[in-house]
């Protein structure tokens, strides 16, 4: 009888711990299927997210090409055929007249290279022919043009190309900065740096300007400028850096991994 219970409680110990490690089997099934299902989930939110960035910027790209179409096509037309027409009242009734004849049309000269500049500025395939380097003096080129700013292009290591995509990326957040530094920061000296580095490219944008805290600005406008910089930046691989202070003006750089042969 007492071998008969003892018999019956091992069995119901044994049961028990079965049961008690199937129990732990399935918890522990079902903790990875859910780690499974968050990553799914998140990888796939992220690949929306991305999907989505790349389809605004291709928006805003086709944008910027029409803008620039335009200029090229009807605004710096109607400024040339101005300067022809100028060009025909040589014989001035007094000379005074003839300097100011001949200013408008230095004025107008001005105004055809501005737009000329402006214009290939705007269009991401004029950008992708002259490459990033090109495309920044440009930018620098016409901010420099306004008597306002002074600026500066450092250029530091043995130069090589990046990929269309990430130059093109790249070249809207110098213009963004830029954008930015004239708005806000009332600077009135711009840089830009790039550092070639084997197995790693350095672009940073930096003003003399007023600083800011850049927690206060998380959503103001100025932030959703700071937020599309980073977002271009992660597009492409990069990391987006932001040093600024009350004062201090504002540094922003984006950090590339390359790959060098």
């Amino acid at each position: 009888m007492t071998e008969s219970i003892d018999n019956y409680l091992i069995s119901f110990i044994i049961a028990f711990l079965l049961l008690g490690i199937f129990i732990i089997m399935l918890s522990v099934l079902y903790s990875k299927k859910q780690m499974r299902f968050k990553n799914e989930k998140l990888k796939m939110e992220a690949q929306f997210e991305q999907a989505l960035l790349q389809t605004q910027l291709e928006i805003q790209e086709q944008t910027l090409k029409n803008i620039s179409q335009e200029i090229h096509d009807n605004v710096g037309q109607v400024l040339s055929l101005a300067k022809l027409n100028l060009g025909t009242f040589e014989n001035a009734e007094s000379a005074s007249n003839q300097i100011k004849i001949n200013d408008t049309k230095q004025l107008v000269s001005k105004a055809i290279n501005d737009l000329r500049d402006l214009s290939r500025s705007l269009h991401g395939d004029k950008i992708a022919e002259l490459g990033l380097q090109e495309g920044i003096a440009n930018e620098l080129k016409i901010l420099q043009n306004t008597g306002e700013y002074k600026t500066a292009f450092n250029i530091s290591g043995s130069s090589y190309k990046l990929d269309a995509q990430k130059e093109m990326v790249l070249f809207r957040i110098v213009q963004e900065a830029i954008h930015n530094a004239i708005k806000h920061s009332k600077a009135k000296n711009i840089s830009v740096t790039i550092a070639y580095t084997p197995g790693l490219f350095t672009l940073s944008i930096a003003d003399d300007g007023i600083g800011f805290n850049k927690e206060a600005l998380e959503s103001t406008q100025t932030g959703i400028g700071l937020k599309s910089m980073q977002n271009r930046a992660a597009l492409i691989g990069g990391l987006f850096l932001l040093e600024s202070g009350n004062g201090n003006g504002t540094i922003i750089a984006i950090e590339l991994k390359t790959i060098t042969t």
